[in-house]
This record gives structure tokens, sequence and C-alpha cells, in this order.
């Protein structure tokens, strides 16, 4: 009697035991199908695997979904069987988060880089700038105080200015000279002769109120000015739209992206000195790269104020300005623009492994304060990130500084296309590429064209010809508009742009039967 009741207790409490295995297989069961169809759906929302591996890659995993999900579900079965289907399921899962994870942060990323093609309006900032050692701090204090500004009609400027005046009652003093104001603002005033009595006057001034375009340009010609003063003020006007950015079906037809370089390495989404300046062709049908740079003080037109300036200027407002001044020059569209600082040179090769360069000459740099005493030999060079910025800013060691940096650049780029096309690099650091990047790019491409063009990559595999052309130029001063003064230029070389113009041309039409 004992023994029937201990074996039922038995029987029962396997049946439990059986019934608990069965709820956990079950639910591992529902958790997996969940994930995998979680994660299918993830590849097909962003969209960058072609159409043959991604088949393919869901035709794997619903044919391994369909041997381990019934085994584990089924009530009956081969426990050993149960027990390796829920190993294996338990290691897909793991692959499948991790693979979502990848997914969805690919979006994000994508996301924080892409402003898209969508119309934008284009402001200019105005800045109050006082003294290092002023009390000032606040533009509140400076009321009934003097405030030098520029004698310069533009109608932002007086827009700003009659702002201004009604945040702050400040007296506004006026110089015609830029050096001048600035002269005055270290010395507390300036002294001018009085059109109307003949006699010295003092033009007694606190702060200066200029454009940031003014500020920053005159920054770049008096690098002290950065030390000695600061902003504690800005005032934004809006002075008109955006074009619209000229998209194409960028795995098909052939477009033009302007790559803008700032020389600093704060917020990308500021306007500031363009540095580098190059006009990348691409043509996805015959697989071609024409990188052709233009230097950074080419002397353009700045369309918004119908005024000349230097190229590195126009990046001071705003990047629609520096794509309008270069489509004006060029008689070219530029579909897309990418900005990028020097934080993204340095992280994104380091990133990468490294890059390699064939140095055509070899040079030590100096003058860029941490980057001097690199050297680079002539022929083979590994380089890391810092060294790879280094290699392109160094301008001091030739005579035509700036027009054979802009070479450097060009070598430096194409090495990093060739290792992100034809090695493993990416997938190796993937993440630590992506966080590279990111806060160091912004792009005008939405990402479903960036995705398009990683697709078609993936897709072909093809090997890209890259071409380098660079625009040149006679050294000069002309006036330029932001400083009110004249600088040293390079005037634009009308033979050479036709010529950059034609390879252009060529370049898109090239596979596309002439059209």
């Amino acid at each position: 009697m004992r023994s029937d009741k201990r074996e039922a207790r038995e029987a029962a409490r396997r049946q439990r035991a059986a019934e608990r295995g069965l709820r956990f297989y079950r639910i591992l069961a529902v958790i997996y199908s969940i994930i995998v169809l979680a994660f299918i759906g993830a590849l097909i929302w962003i969209n960058v695997l072609p159409a043959k591996y991604l088949y393919a890659l869901i035709a794997v995993l619903l044919l391994i979904s369909v041997f381990i999900v019934p085994v584990m579900y089924s009530r009956h079965g081969i426990k050993k069987r149960k027990q390796i289907s829920a190993v294996f399921a338990m290691v897909l899962i793991a692959g499948f988060g991790v693979g979502t994870w990848y997914l969805t942060d690919t979006i994000g990323f994508l996301d924080d880089i892409s402003v898209g093609g969508k119309l934008t309006e284009i402001k200019e900032d105005y800045v109050v700038v006082v003294n290092n050692d002023s009390v000032y701090t606040d533009v509140s204090q400076l009321a009934g105080a003097g405030v030098g500004t520029w004698m310069n009609s533009d109608a932002a400027y007086m827009k700003a200015k009659d702002n201004l005046q009604r945040e702050t009652a400040v007296e506004y003093k006026y110089l015609a000279d830029l050096n001048q104001l600035f002269d005055g603002l270290a010395a507390g005033g300036y002294e001018t002769i009085s059109q109307t009595t003949g006699f010295a006057e003092m033009q007694e001034y606190s702060a200066v109120f200029v454009s940031s375009a003014a500020y920053e340009s005159l920054k770049g010609e008096r690098e002290e000015l950065a030390e000695t003063t600061r902003v504690i003020h800005t005032v934004s006007i809006k002075v008109g739209e955006a074009a619209e950015i000229k998209t194409v079906d960028v795995t098909k037809e052939s477009f033009n992206v302007y790559v803008s370089g700032l020389d600093f390495t704060g917020d990308i989404s500021q306007n500031y000195h363009s540095d580098v300046n190059m006009l990348v062709t691409v043509n996805p049908v015959s697989h071609e790269v024409l990188m052709t740079s233009i230097p950074r003080d080419y002397y353009v037109k700045l369309l918004s104020r119908d005024s000349m300036d230097k190229l590195t200027h126009t990046g001071l407002y705003g990047i629609q300005e520096t794509v309008g001044a270069v489509e004006d020059m060029m008689g070219i569209d530029i579909n897309y623009y990418v900005k990028v600082n020097y934080n993204t040179v340095v992280t994104l090769v380091d990133a990468m492994g490294g890059i390699e360069i064939d140095s055509p000459y070899a040079f030590t740099t100096h003058g860029m304060q941490d980057l001097n005493g690199i050297n680079f030999v002539e022929g083979y060079n590994k380089l890391d990130g810092r060294m790879a910025l280094a290699y392109c800013r160094e301008r001091k060691s030739w005579l035509d500084g700036d027009m054979r940096r802009n070479e450097n650049q060009q070598l430096i780029m194409e090495a990093i296309i060739k290792k992100a096309t034809s090695s493993s690099a990416i997938l190796t650091n993937y993440t630590g590429i992506l966080e590279a990047v990111r806060g160091n790019m912004e792009t005008s491409m939405t990402s479903d064209e960036m995705t398009s063009l990683v697709k078609m990559q993936l897709a072909d595999m093809p090997s890209w010809d890259i071409k380098k052309n660079a625009l040149k130029g006679r050294n000069d001063y002309q006036f330029c508009y932001a400083l009110g003064f004249n600088a040293a230029v390079v005037n634009q070389d009308a033979e050479r742009i036709a010529k950059g113009a034609d390879m252009i041309f060529s370049t898109m039409n090239n596979g596309h039967d002439g059209k």
C-alpha cells in the first residue's frame, strides 16, 4: 500500500516536472519566435542588405526555426532533441539581440548625422564682444554704455543693432575700420576726427557689436583676439531660406557632394571657417570618384551679400552659402553636402585601425602647436588619426602651402575610402567607427540614400576608380567682405576652373550614354 502511494507521488512529481519542462520549452519557443521575427523586421526596416543576401538570410533563419520551434513546443518528442533545440534557441536569441541592437544603432546613427534635404532658415549671428578682463558678463550690464559698431549699411546688421538696442539701451559708437574697432576695444575707445568741428574726439566704448562672421574672420587674421576677447551675447537674424537640395537616385545617377572641413572640434552644426573644401563627384554606374579640391582662400562671390570674399569665410554664413558660391563659380549643381571637423579625421582613422599612404615627399610638421614635429617619409607611411590630421593640415613646409595641402587632403581621403571599401575594418570595429563619426559629421543625405549606397556596395563590391584634381590660382590681396579690408586671397584661374568643370561633367556622364 505504502509502496503504491510512493509510486503515485513519484509519478505525480515526474508529471509536474514534465509540465514545468514543457512550459519552459514552450515559453522559450515563443520568445525565440518573437525575437527572430523582430530581427527579420529590423533587417527589412534598415534596408541595407541587398535582396539576394536578405532573402537568403531570412530563408536560413526560417529553416532553422522550422526545425527547433516545433521540437520545443511539442508535448511529445525526445528529451535530448528538446534540450539541443533549447540550447540553439538561446544562442540564437543572444545573437539576434546583439544583431537587433546593431541595426537599431545604425538607424540611430544615420538619423543623427542626417539633416535631410529639407529647407532651413538661413540665419546670421551678431555678437557682443568684450575684453577678457572686462567686468561685463551679461548684456544687460551694458545699459547706457558705449558699444562700438562697424560703419556697415547691411540690412541684417541694422536689424541686429535695432534688436540689441531694444534689449539694452546702449550708445553706439561708429568706426569705419574693423581693425580699428577692435584696437579701440582694447584701449577703451578710439580717437576720431569730427567731421563737424575738425577736432579730435574720443569714441569711448566697452564692447563691440559685429557679425559673428566678421569676428571669426578677424580672429583668423589676428590670433591674439582669441585670447584677449570673449562673447557675452548673441543676436540671431533671419536672412533667407536655403535653396532646396537637388536630390537624385544615388544608385543610378551621378551626383556631387561638397565636403566642408571645419577648423575646430566643437558642435558640427555651427557655422565656422570652411578650411577643407572638396567637391566629390560620384558615378555609381562606372564606379568612378573624382575629388576636386579648392583652395580655402579662393576669391568667390558671397551670393547672399553680392560681395566678394575668401571661400573659407563663406562657412561663417552657413554651408548653404559655401555650396551656392561654388555652384556659381563652377557652373554645376551640388546635390549633397558633408560637414566634418578635426575630430572626424582623428577618431575615424583610429577606429579603422589606421590608414596607409604613399607620400610624394618627406617633411616634418611645424607651426601647428600640438601637431608639431611629426615626421613623414617619402613613400610608404602608416598613419594613425593624429598623424593623418597633421598630414592633411600641414601647409608651412611648402611655398604653395594651401594648394599643396589640398593635394595632401586628397591623399588622406583616398586612403580612407580604400580602407572602407576594400578591407574588413568596418566589420571588425563597426560600433567604434559609428561612434567616431557620430557628433563629428553632418550631411544633407537622407538615411535612406545612405543605406542605398551601402546596399549597392555590398551587392556588387565594386572597385572604385578614384581620380584627383586641384584648382589653383594666383596669390593676391583683395577686399574681403567679412573683414571689411583687404586680405590675402587666391584669385581664380579661369582655365583651371573650366578644365575642372569639364572633368566633373565627363565623370558624371561616363556610362550614362551622354545623358
